[in-house]
Protein backbone atom coordinates (compact mmCIF):
# COMPACT_ATOMS: atom_id res chain seq x y z
CA UNK A 1 0.00 0.00 0.00
CA UNK A 2 1.20 3.49 -0.78
CA UNK A 3 2.34 5.52 2.20
CA UNK A 4 0.07 8.10 3.80
CA UNK A 5 0.56 11.77 3.00
CA UNK A 6 -0.60 14.45 5.44
CA UNK A 7 -1.75 17.58 3.61
CA UNK A 8 -1.75 20.59 5.91
CA UNK A 9 -4.01 23.52 5.02
CA UNK A 10 -3.72 26.63 7.25
CA UNK A 11 -6.97 28.61 7.15
CA UNK A 12 -7.73 32.22 8.00
CA UNK A 13 -10.55 34.28 6.48
CA UNK A 14 -10.55 32.69 3.03
CA UNK A 15 -14.23 31.73 2.67
CA UNK A 16 -14.23 32.95 -0.95
CA UNK A 17 -11.45 30.54 -1.94
CA UNK A 18 -11.54 27.64 0.51
CA UNK A 19 -13.92 25.32 -1.34
CA UNK A 20 -11.80 25.49 -4.49
CA UNK A 21 -8.75 24.51 -2.45
CA UNK A 22 -10.35 21.62 -0.55
CA UNK A 23 -12.14 20.26 -3.63
CA UNK A 24 -8.80 19.96 -5.40
CA UNK A 25 -7.46 17.96 -2.44
CA UNK A 26 -10.31 15.51 -1.93
CA UNK A 27 -10.00 14.56 -5.62
CA UNK A 28 -6.35 13.54 -5.38
CA UNK A 29 -5.29 10.44 -7.34
CA UNK A 30 -3.19 9.40 -4.35
CA UNK A 31 -5.91 8.07 -2.04
CA UNK A 32 -3.95 7.40 1.15
CA UNK A 33 -4.11 10.97 2.42
CA UNK A 34 -5.31 12.98 5.37
CA UNK A 35 -6.33 16.60 4.82
CA UNK A 36 -5.75 18.61 7.98
CA UNK A 37 -7.86 21.78 7.87
CA UNK A 38 -6.36 24.06 10.51
CA UNK A 39 -8.51 27.11 11.30
CA UNK A 40 -6.55 29.98 12.82
CA UNK A 41 -9.58 31.63 14.46
CA UNK A 42 -11.20 32.92 11.28
CA UNK A 43 -13.84 35.62 11.64
CA UNK A 44 -15.68 34.79 8.41
CA UNK A 45 -17.32 31.53 7.28
CA UNK A 46 -14.05 29.65 6.73
CA UNK A 47 -14.34 27.48 9.86
CA UNK A 48 -17.93 26.55 9.01
CA UNK A 49 -16.89 25.50 5.51
CA UNK A 50 -13.97 23.43 6.80
CA UNK A 51 -16.13 21.71 9.44
CA UNK A 52 -18.66 20.75 6.76
CA UNK A 53 -15.97 19.07 4.68
CA UNK A 54 -14.78 17.19 7.77
CA UNK A 55 -18.34 15.97 8.30
CA UNK A 56 -18.90 15.03 4.66
CA UNK A 57 -15.50 13.36 4.17
CA UNK A 58 -14.67 11.93 7.61
CA UNK A 59 -12.20 9.38 6.23
CA UNK A 60 -9.79 11.96 4.85
CA UNK A 61 -10.75 15.46 6.11
CA UNK A 62 -10.02 16.50 9.69
CA UNK A 63 -10.86 19.85 11.22
CA UNK A 64 -8.37 21.40 13.66
CA UNK A 65 -9.41 24.51 15.59
CA UNK A 66 -6.71 26.69 17.09
CA UNK A 67 -7.54 28.40 20.38
CA UNK A 68 -6.04 31.75 19.36
CA UNK A 69 -4.87 33.39 16.17
CA UNK A 70 -1.16 32.81 15.64
CA UNK A 71 -0.53 33.31 11.94
CA UNK A 72 0.48 31.03 9.08
CA UNK A 73 3.43 29.43 10.88
CA UNK A 74 1.41 28.61 13.98
CA UNK A 75 -1.35 27.03 11.89
CA UNK A 76 1.14 24.91 9.97
CA UNK A 77 2.76 23.82 13.23
CA UNK A 78 -0.63 22.79 14.63
CA UNK A 79 -1.11 20.62 11.55
CA UNK A 80 2.32 19.05 11.97
CA UNK A 81 1.54 18.17 15.59
CA UNK A 82 -1.52 16.08 14.67
CA UNK A 83 -0.25 14.65 11.38
CA UNK A 84 0.15 10.89 11.07
CA UNK A 85 1.45 10.39 7.53
CA UNK A 86 4.91 9.33 6.45
CA UNK A 87 5.00 12.40 4.23
CA UNK A 88 3.85 16.00 4.61
CA UNK A 89 2.68 18.48 1.98
CA UNK A 90 1.50 22.06 2.53
CA UNK A 91 -1.20 23.86 0.57
CA UNK A 92 -2.21 27.46 1.28
CA UNK A 93 -5.96 27.84 1.54
CA UNK A 94 -6.36 30.34 -1.30
CA UNK A 95 -4.38 28.12 -3.68
CA UNK A 96 -5.32 24.83 -5.33
CA UNK A 97 -3.60 21.85 -6.91
CA UNK A 98 -3.82 19.41 -9.79
CA UNK A 99 -5.24 15.92 -9.28
CA UNK A 100 -1.75 14.44 -9.37
CA UNK A 101 -0.23 16.95 -6.94
CA UNK A 102 0.56 14.21 -4.45
CA UNK A 103 0.82 11.18 -6.74
CA UNK A 104 3.30 12.80 -9.14
CA UNK A 105 5.68 13.89 -6.37
CA UNK A 106 5.21 10.64 -4.43
CA UNK A 107 6.17 8.58 -7.50
CA UNK A 108 9.36 10.59 -7.92
CA UNK A 109 10.13 10.21 -4.21
CA UNK A 110 9.82 6.44 -4.34
CA UNK A 111 11.71 6.05 -7.63
CA UNK A 112 14.58 8.28 -6.49
CA UNK A 113 14.51 7.30 -2.81
CA UNK A 114 14.22 11.03 -2.19
CA UNK A 115 13.50 12.85 1.06
CA UNK A 116 12.20 16.00 -0.63
CA UNK A 117 10.48 16.42 -3.98
CA UNK A 118 9.86 19.83 -5.53
CA UNK A 119 7.50 20.47 -8.41
CA UNK A 120 7.12 23.49 -10.62
CA UNK A 121 3.89 25.49 -10.35
CA UNK A 122 1.46 27.85 -12.00
CA UNK A 123 1.05 31.45 -10.92
CA UNK A 124 -2.59 32.40 -11.36
CA UNK A 125 -3.53 36.05 -11.96
CA UNK A 126 -7.22 36.66 -11.16
CA UNK A 127 -7.47 39.93 -13.13
CA UNK A 128 -6.67 38.16 -16.40
CA UNK A 129 -7.66 34.64 -15.33
CA UNK A 130 -4.37 33.48 -16.79
CA UNK A 131 -1.89 30.95 -15.39
CA UNK A 132 1.84 31.22 -16.02
CA UNK A 133 4.11 28.23 -15.47
CA UNK A 134 6.98 28.97 -13.09
CA UNK A 135 9.93 26.73 -12.31
CA UNK A 136 11.09 27.54 -8.77
CA UNK A 137 14.39 25.73 -9.17
CA UNK A 138 15.51 27.47 -12.35
CA UNK A 139 17.56 25.12 -14.52
CA UNK A 140 18.42 22.76 -11.71
CA UNK A 141 17.61 19.07 -12.02
CA UNK A 142 17.65 16.12 -9.65
CA UNK A 143 21.24 15.41 -10.74
CA UNK A 144 22.46 18.94 -10.01
CA UNK A 145 25.06 19.52 -7.33
CA UNK A 146 23.62 19.25 -3.83
CA UNK A 147 25.05 22.55 -2.59
CA UNK A 148 23.79 24.31 -5.69
CA UNK A 149 20.28 23.20 -4.74
CA UNK A 150 20.73 24.54 -1.22
CA UNK A 151 21.82 27.90 -2.62
CA UNK A 152 19.37 28.34 -5.47
CA UNK A 153 16.14 26.39 -4.94
CA UNK A 154 13.20 28.64 -4.14
CA UNK A 155 12.53 28.00 -0.43
CA UNK A 156 8.77 27.52 -0.53
CA UNK A 157 6.90 25.06 1.70
CA UNK A 158 4.21 24.59 -0.95
CA UNK A 159 4.63 22.52 -4.13
CA UNK A 160 6.87 20.26 -2.04
CA UNK A 161 6.68 16.79 -0.56
CA UNK A 162 8.70 16.30 2.65
CA UNK A 163 9.42 13.23 4.72
CA UNK A 164 7.61 13.82 7.99
CA UNK A 165 10.75 12.75 9.85
CA UNK A 166 12.24 16.23 9.31
CA UNK A 167 9.50 17.68 11.48
CA UNK A 168 9.33 14.80 13.97
CA UNK A 169 12.91 13.54 14.41
CA UNK A 170 14.59 16.88 13.69
CA UNK A 171 11.81 18.80 15.47
CA UNK A 172 11.70 21.40 12.70
CA UNK A 173 8.88 23.92 13.04
CA UNK A 174 7.91 27.16 11.33
CA UNK A 175 8.88 30.31 13.27
CA UNK A 176 5.90 31.85 15.02
CA UNK A 177 7.70 35.13 15.74
CA UNK A 178 8.48 35.88 12.09
CA UNK A 179 5.57 37.23 10.09
CA UNK A 180 7.03 37.08 6.57
CA UNK A 181 9.52 34.85 4.73
CA UNK A 182 8.97 32.11 7.31
CA UNK A 183 9.68 29.48 4.65
CA UNK A 184 13.29 30.62 4.24
CA UNK A 185 14.17 29.92 7.85
CA UNK A 186 12.47 26.51 7.74
CA UNK A 187 12.85 25.02 4.28
CA UNK A 188 16.47 26.06 3.65
CA UNK A 189 17.68 24.32 6.86
CA UNK A 190 15.80 21.20 5.76
CA UNK A 191 17.62 21.39 2.41
CA UNK A 192 20.92 21.14 4.29
CA UNK A 193 19.81 17.97 6.12
CA UNK A 194 19.67 15.64 3.12
CA UNK A 195 21.21 15.29 -0.32
CA UNK A 196 18.19 13.33 -1.55
CA UNK A 197 16.34 16.21 -3.20
CA UNK A 198 14.48 15.54 -6.43
CA UNK A 199 12.86 17.88 -8.95
CA UNK A 200 9.61 17.28 -10.80
CA UNK A 201 9.60 19.33 -14.00
CA UNK A 202 5.83 19.49 -14.03
CA UNK A 203 3.50 22.12 -12.54
CA UNK A 204 1.13 20.66 -9.95
CA UNK A 205 0.30 23.72 -7.83
CA UNK A 206 -1.72 26.87 -8.58
CA UNK A 207 -0.40 29.86 -6.66
CA UNK A 208 -3.05 32.55 -6.38
CA UNK A 209 -1.47 35.97 -6.93
CA UNK A 210 -2.93 38.65 -4.70
CA UNK A 211 -1.91 42.30 -4.92
CA UNK A 212 -0.86 42.33 -1.26
CA UNK A 213 2.83 41.59 -1.49
CA UNK A 214 5.24 43.41 0.80
CA UNK A 215 6.76 45.20 -2.18
CA UNK A 216 3.44 46.97 -2.71
CA UNK A 217 3.26 48.23 0.87
CA UNK A 218 5.24 51.43 0.41
CA UNK A 219 4.56 52.83 3.87
CA UNK A 220 7.13 54.00 6.37
CA UNK A 221 5.46 52.03 9.16
CA UNK A 222 5.95 48.65 7.46
CA UNK A 223 7.80 46.41 9.89
CA UNK A 224 10.80 44.80 8.18
CA UNK A 225 12.50 43.50 11.31
CA UNK A 226 11.67 39.97 10.19
CA UNK A 227 14.42 40.01 7.54
CA UNK A 228 17.45 39.74 9.88
CA UNK A 229 15.55 37.40 12.23
CA UNK A 230 14.76 35.11 9.31
CA UNK A 231 18.41 34.87 8.27
CA UNK A 232 19.62 34.36 11.85
CA UNK A 233 17.21 31.47 12.35
CA UNK A 234 18.07 29.95 8.96
CA UNK A 235 21.77 29.91 9.84
CA UNK A 236 21.13 28.61 13.35
CA UNK A 237 19.08 25.61 12.20
CA UNK A 238 21.11 24.68 9.12
CA UNK A 239 23.77 21.98 9.16
CA UNK A 240 27.46 22.85 9.07
CA UNK A 241 29.33 23.05 5.79
CA UNK A 242 26.97 25.37 3.91
CA UNK A 243 28.44 28.73 4.84
CA UNK A 244 28.68 30.10 1.30
CA UNK A 245 25.23 28.83 0.36
CA UNK A 246 23.65 30.45 3.42
CA UNK A 247 25.62 33.64 2.82
CA UNK A 248 24.17 33.78 -0.68
CA UNK A 249 20.67 33.46 0.78
CA UNK A 250 21.51 36.35 3.09
CA UNK A 251 22.73 38.46 0.17
CA UNK A 252 19.50 37.82 -1.74
CA UNK A 253 17.34 38.74 1.23
CA UNK A 254 19.26 41.42 3.13
CA UNK A 255 21.19 43.21 0.39
CA UNK A 256 18.47 42.90 -2.21
CA UNK A 257 15.08 42.22 -0.62
CA UNK A 258 15.41 44.35 2.51
CA UNK A 259 17.14 47.29 0.81
CA UNK A 260 14.48 47.16 -1.93
CA UNK A 261 11.71 47.46 0.66
CA UNK A 262 13.57 50.18 2.55
CA UNK A 263 13.87 52.26 -0.62
CA UNK A 264 10.23 51.65 -1.56
CA UNK A 265 9.00 52.58 1.91
CA UNK A 266 11.07 55.78 1.86
CA UNK A 267 13.25 55.00 4.85
CA UNK A 268 15.82 57.58 5.84
CA UNK A 269 19.18 57.24 4.09
CA UNK A 270 20.93 56.91 7.43
CA UNK A 271 18.79 53.90 8.37
CA UNK A 272 19.53 52.22 5.04
CA UNK A 273 23.22 53.07 5.41
CA UNK A 274 23.34 51.49 8.88
CA UNK A 275 21.75 48.32 7.53
CA UNK A 276 24.23 48.03 4.65
CA UNK A 277 27.19 48.61 6.95
CA UNK A 278 25.85 46.07 9.45
CA UNK A 279 25.49 43.51 6.68
CA UNK A 280 29.01 44.08 5.38
CA UNK A 281 30.34 43.69 8.91
CA UNK A 282 28.43 40.44 9.46
CA UNK A 283 29.42 39.03 6.06
CA UNK A 284 32.78 40.72 5.33
CA UNK A 285 33.59 38.60 2.25
CA UNK A 286 30.14 38.52 0.70
CA UNK A 287 31.29 40.25 -2.52
CA UNK A 288 33.33 37.14 -3.32
CA UNK A 289 30.45 34.71 -2.90
CA UNK A 290 30.71 32.08 -5.67
CA UNK A 291 26.95 32.07 -6.34
CA UNK A 292 26.54 35.76 -7.12
CA UNK A 293 26.87 35.18 -10.85
CA UNK A 294 23.67 33.14 -10.76
CA UNK A 295 21.67 36.27 -10.01
CA UNK A 296 20.06 38.13 -12.92
CA UNK A 297 22.05 41.13 -14.11
CA UNK A 298 19.45 43.55 -12.78
CA UNK A 299 19.69 42.12 -9.27
CA UNK A 300 23.49 42.16 -9.39
CA UNK A 301 23.41 45.81 -10.42
CA UNK A 302 21.00 46.65 -7.61
CA UNK A 303 23.19 44.90 -5.03
CA UNK A 304 26.28 46.70 -6.33
CA UNK A 305 24.52 50.07 -6.05
CA UNK A 306 23.31 49.18 -2.56
CA UNK A 307 26.80 48.28 -1.39
CA UNK A 308 28.13 51.57 -2.81
CA UNK A 309 25.14 53.41 -1.28
CA UNK A 310 24.13 54.94 -4.60
CA UNK A 311 20.64 55.79 -3.38
CA UNK A 312 19.58 57.82 -6.41
CA UNK A 313 20.53 55.00 -8.76
CA UNK A 314 18.61 52.54 -6.57
CA UNK A 315 15.49 54.68 -6.86
CA UNK A 316 15.93 54.94 -10.62
CA UNK A 317 16.26 51.17 -10.92
CA UNK A 318 13.10 50.57 -8.90
CA UNK A 319 11.21 53.23 -10.87
CA UNK A 320 12.30 51.60 -14.14
CA UNK A 321 11.35 48.09 -13.02
CA UNK A 322 7.94 49.29 -11.82
CA UNK A 323 7.29 51.07 -15.09
CA UNK A 324 8.22 47.97 -17.11
CA UNK A 325 6.04 45.80 -14.89
CA UNK A 326 3.04 48.14 -15.23
CA UNK A 327 3.49 48.29 -19.00
CA UNK A 328 3.67 44.52 -19.29
CA UNK A 329 0.69 44.08 -16.97
CA UNK A 330 -1.47 46.62 -18.83
CA UNK A 331 -0.47 45.10 -22.14
CA UNK A 332 -1.57 41.66 -21.00
CA UNK A 333 -4.85 43.05 -19.72
CA UNK A 334 -5.53 44.86 -23.00
CA UNK A 335 -4.86 41.70 -24.99
CA UNK A 336 -7.25 39.81 -22.75
CA UNK A 337 -9.94 42.48 -22.83
CA UNK A 338 -9.59 43.41 -19.17
CA UNK A 339 -8.95 47.14 -19.73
Amino acid sequence: MKEKVSIIVPIYNVDNYLKRCINSLINQEHKNIEILLVDDCSTDKSATIAKKYAEDYPQICYFVQREKNGGLSAARNSGIEVSTGEWIAFVDSDDWVTKDYISAMYEVAKNDNADIVMSSRYQYYPDTEKSIEVCPFSKLTTKSDYKLKVALCFPSATARLFRRSFFVDKKIRFPEDIWRCEDISTVVPIFTMTNKISMLQKPTYYYFQRNTSLSNQNHKEVDISFYPKTIERMMELSCDGFEKELEFRAISELMYGMVMIMIRSEREKEEIRRHIEWFSHKFPNWKFNPYLHFLPKGKRLFIYCAEKQYFILLKILIWGWDKIRRTQYNGKNQRNGVV
